[in-house]
């Protein structure tokens, strides 16, 4: 509450969110950022890249609710990132990364070499995580992709292989999302139908 609380307030002179409802912040963007815990199992202490974080989705939220795993944020907005750092340090997150810039500009800064259990993104266009996933990923590393649409499996290279995809509605009739698990070809290789989950 005190996330939403501080969002809705720095959201009135900064554009962190196009949303200023709070009930409608809860679940497009909390709830959203939950969804992948019902699909998948992320070990304890995974390491997780949250790409194009925005205002903090879905790094923060899965921060808070599994406060075991690390946690960096790639943000190229300068006044998200100002949001970023104040909020984790109000809420004294521990273990959780932030970096000012692009993708390209964090791997060329950085000792990123397979790295990474998890990498996610909210994104829209979420084709630079796919070119640079199978080098940021360790060797059971998956990619977990927020959508607004499901998955076109035509988009994906052979480096990528689909270990799940679920479609589920958002509460209060707020619309449909999907979440779509990717794992690198030849390391996991499991493609297991996609599901629909209210």
């Amino acid at each position: 509450m005190v996330y939403l609380e501080e969002l809705q307030i720095w959201n009135r002179s900064i554009n962190l969110t196009s949303i200023n409802s709070g009930e409608e912040i809860i679940i497009k963007h909390f709830v959203d950022s939950f969804a992948c815990l019902t699909i998948e199992q992320i070990q304890h202490g995974a390491t997780l890249l949250d790409v194009g974080t925005g205002a903090g989705f879905p790094g923060i939220p899965l921060k808070l609710v599994r406060q075991d795993l690390n946690v960096t944020l790639i943000e190229p907005v300068q006044k998200k990132i100002s949001f970023l750092y104040f909020i984790v340090g109000l809420l004294r997150l521990e273990r959780i990364k932030i970096f000012y810039g692009t993708l390209e500009q964090f791997m060329r800064r950085n000792n990123v070499d397979h790295q990474f259990d998890y990498v996610t993104t909210r994104a829209l266009k979420y084709n630079v995580l796919l070119q640079n996933g199978p080098s940021l990923l360790t060797n059971h590393g998956r990619a977990v992709l927020y959508l607004a649409h499901p998955l076109h499996r035509s988009e994906l290279s052979h480096h990528w292989s689909v270990v799940t995809e679920q479609s589920f509605d958002l509460p209060m009739n707020f619309g449909q999302r999907s979440i779509a698990v990717l794992s690198i070809s030849g390391k996991e290789g499991i493609t297991v139908p996609r599901g629909t989950v209210n």
